[in-house]
């Protein structure tokens, strides 16, 4: 089997590409602060790597190149694949010589670099580019984690819905390792053949206001003005959550979706795509997609207005001439 790819795979899309044409190459370093990503393909390339996990060497926190060079010469005795697992060496923080590779070429043998350090600038991580697969783990992008968290439910025989994903980055964060664990619990929750659905994550996991807020305003988004009053109430009425926001913060996050919405409604109207009001509002692909789906609904007048009188129900609970909680019900109901 001899070696069909080496460098450097610039995305996890590439990084799934390469395991799932079965070709692997024979030296492997995974890197960076990503923890998720790296346990994920370091246990997708030991199957690769080896007959089903069978026939490791491993070493932690330790680096022998002697005995690396010799596991790389030595026939396998429990069948012909055999994998030396290297986690943290601290090799790609020095200038070192890969000369303990020599011959990986030929052998039976595959070697696998865990390490949450490197740097690029030394001669030992530019020899390895010559010589292996290189993949940065980098904290992955919203998006990214969206296609994660999908595909780890249709591996369980779930569908997760994007509404229920979205709801989960809102309310619990980007932690990968910390999504996944909600994702097991809602797996359990949702039988097989079953859709995941933001009701669901609403019930099973542990979600900030945020995620109520999201909701909220993804509500007033579409129009859904029943749907939306409901949210608040909700948000206002449960007197034991101690993580529920203010009123006036509820408020103030209205006023900021309607701003976003009428901005974006700007720029569409100026007929600029997708990419050039991301680039001049900074915000993330699919939440630009997002409110440009959401701000086709309204003319540019209508979010004007909109935005105008949250921003005068804003002053009005400031000075003291309206009460927080009725200010909510009409920025809601308008």
């Amino acid at each position: 089997m001899a070696d069909t790819l080496k460098g450097e795979l610039k995305s996890i899309a590439e990084m799934k590409q390469h395991i799932a044409a079965g070709t692997p190459a024979r030296a492997y370093l995974l890197f960076g602060e990503e923890t998720y990503l790296k346990g994920l393909y370091a246990g997708r390339l030991k199957k690769m790597l080896t007959d089903d996990g069978i026939n490791i060497v491993a070493f932690d926190g330790e680096f022998d190149p002697d005995r690396v060079a010799e596991e790389i010469g030595t026939l396998s005795l429990f069948g012909e694949k055999k994998l030396v697992y290297i986690r943290n060496s601290g090799l790609f923080k020095k200038s070192a010589p890969l000369t303990f590779l020599d011959g990986i070429e030929d052998s039976d043998t595959s070697v696998l670099f865990v390490e949450d350090e490197v740097d690029r600038r030394l001669s030992a991580f530019k020899e390895f580019l010559k010589r292996g697969v290189v993949f940065e783990c980098k904290k992955a992008e919203e998006q990214d984690i969206v296609r994660l968290l999908a595909s780890e439910a249709k591996a369980a025989g779930r569908v997760l819905t994007p509404d229920a994903a979205r709801l989960m980055l809102e309310g619990i964060g980007t932690d990968i390792s910390t999504l996944n664990c909600e994702l097991e619990k809602l797996i359990l929750f949702v039988p097989e053949g079953g859709r995941i659905e933001a009701k669901h994550v609403r019930r099973v996991c542990f979600l900030s206001e945020n995620a109520g807020i999201f909701e909220l305003t993804g509500a007033l988004s579409v129009k859904d003005t029943g749907r939306a009053l409901r949210l608040l109430r909700a948000l206002l009425e449960d007197k034991e959550d101690k993580r529920k926001a203010s009123p006036l913060g509820i408020l103030t996050m209205i006023s900021r979706n309607w701003e976003n919405l009428y901005r974006t409604r700007l720029m569409l109207d100026e007929k600029l795509g997708e990419s050039e009001i991301q680039r001049r509002t900074n915000q993330k692909p699919y939440a630009v997609k997002k409110q440009c789906e959401q701000c086709r609904r309204f003319t540019a007048e209508e979010l004007r207005r909109k935005l105008e009188f949250v921003q005068e129900l804003d002053r009005a609970v400031k000075t003291g001439n309206l009460s927080d909680t009725v200010a909510l019900e009409l920025a809601v109901t308008d």
